[in-house]
């Protein structure tokens, strides 16, 4: 791709050896030799005129020799930058059909543009890479990749003139920086769009909104969370059934921990209602809501009877989306003295965070293994945990002191053991 931008020299040269010809019989009566001597050592550039001479003698030197001449006047004096542009397009096309592989062509492919535009620094053409790789690694559950390519492409962006591109990174970056945990970057996404762009549309803005409220919610701000979920609440039509399940859902999520469980519970009795019948997904997630709205009230009755509803709905599947599922459903179990099903359950749903990569999960999931182990005094699984929570470790590039601390509770007796995990906890100092 490097050699497809070439100089007025490179390009005057090649003409000559792809068609024999010396540099008197190029330039013919109308222009010097030397003139494309200068041409050919970066001394002068080619001007339009000369480039019409050039095209004129040589598709009348290719008439007398029966050669067809490819070359154009537009060709001769297409810039090096105008090159370059073409190259990223053709890359970017490239990217765009690469982007659904299964294998690492899109990776090598994204390698050999990020080396061209070392050379090549095209702002609005690195902006649609970047933001193309983040969309591949998110995909690929590569959330912290997926970040940095967003990140380059929004300190790329113009931020003071309200644009689709700047929203989209904005929305993506409030995502994923919610999916790691990085709830005070999400927040700070979500309130630059919001507190700039007055005049974007209701749908961008419920979703900032949502996303800020849903960050909120996940650093135990409640009361924050429920004056964004009021606001996303009154723009919603109840017609958009997912949005609105999704709004009422963190609500009531935020009320359930305040303390406020009647109002709690008169949102999931709502949502049942309006819930459609082949939705197993969201009935399954409001009778998980449910049960721990019951266990703050020590319910047991009630906790059992929607257990039983989850159970007898609950899909055998491999999908991801079920992950917290079956967690909450562990957490049932373990919550009622089942550790047995607690630990099954709990089992299962780790095996799909870890196939999804959600590792805010995963961290969850590890953390009520522990517990279920340490009461069981299990010490052959605590060893198979202890390797998990290095290895969440390890890829998440940050220690949990949580589970760390939880380990060396366990292993307080074997100094071995406190050894191991103190060795692999100072890595991360």
């Amino acid at each position: 791709m490097e050699k497809l931008v070439m100089t007025d020299g490179e390009k005057i040269k090649n003409i000559r050896k792809k068609y024999n010809l010396k540099q008197d019989e190029i330039s013919g009566e109308d222009i010097t030799r030397n003139l494309i001597s200068e041409i050919e050592t970066n001394k002068a550039n080619i001007t339009k005129k000369t480039a019409e001479i050039i095209i004129k003698n040589l598709t009348e030197i290719g008439k007398k020799k029966g050669v067809k001449v490819t070359e154009t006047v537009d060709y001769l004096t297409e810039n090096q930058i105008k090159q370059a542009t073409k190259v990223l397009d053709d890359y970017i096309a490239e990217l765009k059909a690469l982007s659904i592989s299964k294998d690492n062509s899109f990776i090598g492919v994204l390698k050999d543009t990020e080396e061209f535009l070392i050379n090549w620094d095209i702002k609005e053409k690195k902006i649609i890479i970047y933001e193309l790789a983040g969309d591949y690694f998110y995909n690929q559950a590569e959330i912290y990749k997926s970040i940095s390519y967003y990140e380059r492409a929004l300190e790329l962006t113009n931020k003071i003139e309200l644009t689709e591109n700047l929203l989209t990174l904005l929305r993506k970056l409030s995502m994923v920086y919610g999916y790691i945990g990085n709830y005070s970057e999400s927040i700070k996404c979500c309130e630059f769009a919001l507190n700039r762009f007055l005049g974007m549309s209701k749908e961008n803005t419920i979703i900032f909104i949502y996303n800020s409220a849903v960050s909120y919610e996940r650093s135990k701000n409640f009361t924050n969370a429920l004056d964004m979920l009021n606001k996303a609440e009154q723009l919603i039509d109840e017609s958009d059934i997912h949005k609105y399940f999704k709004v009422l859902t963190t609500k009531a999520v935020c009320l359930k921990n305040l303390g406020n469980y009647e109002e709690a519970l008169e949102i999931y009795f709502k949502l049942i209602k309006i819930i459609e019948s082949n939705n197993i997904y969201m009935k399954l997630v409001t009778h998980i809501n449910l049960i721990n709205v019951y266990m703050k009230l020590n319910e047991t009755d009630n906790i059992i009877n929607s257990l039983k509803i989850i159970i007898n709905d609950l899909p055998h599947s491999d999908d991801v989306e079920y992950a917290n599922i079956y967690f909450e459903v562990g957490l049932t179990y373990k919550y009622l003295g089942d550790l047995k099903n607690g630990e099954n359950y709990c089992l299962k749903s780790l095996k799909l965070a870890k196939k999804q990569k959600d590792y805010f999960l995963v961290n969850k999931i590890l953390s009520s293994l522990i517990d279920i182990y340490n009461t069981l005094n299990d010490c052959d699984k605590m060893e198979d945990i202890k390797d998990e929570v290095f290895f969440l470790a390890s890829n998440e590039e940050k220690l949990s002191q949580k589970l760390i601390l939880k380990l060396v509770d366990f292993y307080s007796n074997n100094m071995k053991k406190i050894k191991e995990i103190t060795k692999f906890a100072l890595k991360f100092e």
